[in-house]
């Protein structure tokens, strides 16, 4: 069942005037801000070490945002309106199989991590503490995602492209399937003696083929060179 998003008030910290030089400040405090909060997480920051990471001073950071928390909160709400873009593509307004779809998703949030190393290392800390930020972000921003692709896995299991199950536990192995795979690639890597290709074609297409088919053979079905 999809529960109705609640309709929450995107706006986060002071919006500044929309001088250039304004606007440039802003995006340097948050590009600082972003870096300092990956590394040391919300809890382990003080406004001074953003102020320093900018080459701004204090009283900067106040202008542009109400607070530390104001300013994170704008640093995940920069990150998650790019993630939302993935939503404009035309295949997801038109005919296209459950499957391209879900496969489309896949190698744009692949894309996503790809670009998005700091983001993943702060929510890492994020998740990890679960504070009233994770709950204002599932809100504000996770849940428009949740019902998006819910609603794409639902209507499979109406037309008979899917068979039935519990989207939230689907999705939430899919998303996984993902992020985890980031988090995991240096350790991976330190263990196989190898490079992990997590690209967008090789680690979409299996990833796809994970989520839909899974691994093993239909019954009967044997493997190569077996006999």
């Amino acid at each position: 069942m999809i529960t109705r998003r609640k309709t929450i008030k995107r706006t986060v910290g002071r919006p500044p005037k929309s001088r250039p030089a304004d606007a440039g400040t802003r995006a340097a405090i948050l590009g600082a801000a972003r870096r300092v909060f990956a590394r040391r997480g919300v809890d382990g920051t003080s406004v001074r070490e953003v102020a320093d990471a900018a080459g701004v001073n204090n009283a900067m950071i106040y202008y542009h945002f109400r607070d530390k928390t104001g300013l994170y909160r704008a640093v995940l709400a920069d990150s998650f309106t790019t993630l939302d873009r993935i939503w404009e593509h035309p295949i997801f307004s038109g005919n296209a199989t459950v499957r391209r779809k879900i496969e489309k998703y896949i190698e744009e949030f692949i894309r996503f991590e790809h670009a998005n190393e700091d983001l993943r290392r702060l929510l890492s800390i994020e998740f990890a503490s679960c504070s009233r930020n994770c709950k204002w972000l599932a809100d504000t921003f996770c849940s428009h995602g949740y019902e998006k692709l819910s609603t794409i896995l639902t209507q499979g299991m109406k037309s008979g492209e899917l068979k039935k199950f519990d989207p939230a536990v689907a999705l939430s192995c899919l998303i996984g399937m993902i992020v985890h795979s980031f988090i995991m690639q240096p350790v991976a890597e330190l263990i196989t003696g190898k490079n992990l290709d997590l690209s967008i074609k090789r680690f979409g297409k299996f990833a796809t083929g994970l989520f839909f088919d899974g691994l093993g053979l239909n019954p009967g079905t044997k493997a190569k060179g077996k006999k």
